[in-house]
């Protein structure tokens, strides 16, 4: 380079811009799942994915069941599923150890299965069980 430090700036900017290839298109490719940073090697981070917009409107009888689930109403029902296996293990009634805290755990798991094979049934069929439904 010469001792001129902004004319050759302006020269390879004018080169880079006169060519019909993009610039920042070359910087942008990727080399597959690892990329170069600072001179060493290091993988990508996995794609960030919106959950709000995998939400689905829900019918207000069902917001209830969703907030029993500990999951915003409307997530998919794999969420739901996941919330409920947590849900299950940690008040399973096997795991209290007096008489009348298994009797607590078994209504706190009525209500969380019941709550669970509502929105699942309205997932699968798009019908709402009701408490009849449920208990026969």
């Amino acid at each position: 380079m010469s001792n001129n430090y902004y004319n050759d700036m302006g020269n390879i900017l004018r080169d880079a811009l006169t060519s019909d290839e993009d610039p920042f298109a070359a910087a942008q490719r990727s080399s597959g799942r690892y990329r170069t940073i600072g001179g060493r090697m290091e993988r990508r981070p996995p794609p960030k994915i919106d959950k709000d917009s995998l939400r689905v409107p829900v019918p207000p009888e069902l917001v209830e069941d969703f907030a029993v689930l500990n999951v915003l109403s409307g997530v998919p029902l794999d969420e739901c599923k996941k919330s409920w296996k947590r849900l299950i293990k940690k008040h399973h009634p096997d795991f209290q150890d007096s008489p009348a805290k298994q009797a607590e755990a078994n209504v706190i798991i009525r209500r969380i299965n019941n709550s669970y094979r509502k929105i699942e049934t309205w997932f699968k069929t798009g019908n709402i069980l009701s408490e009849k439904d449920l208990n026969s």
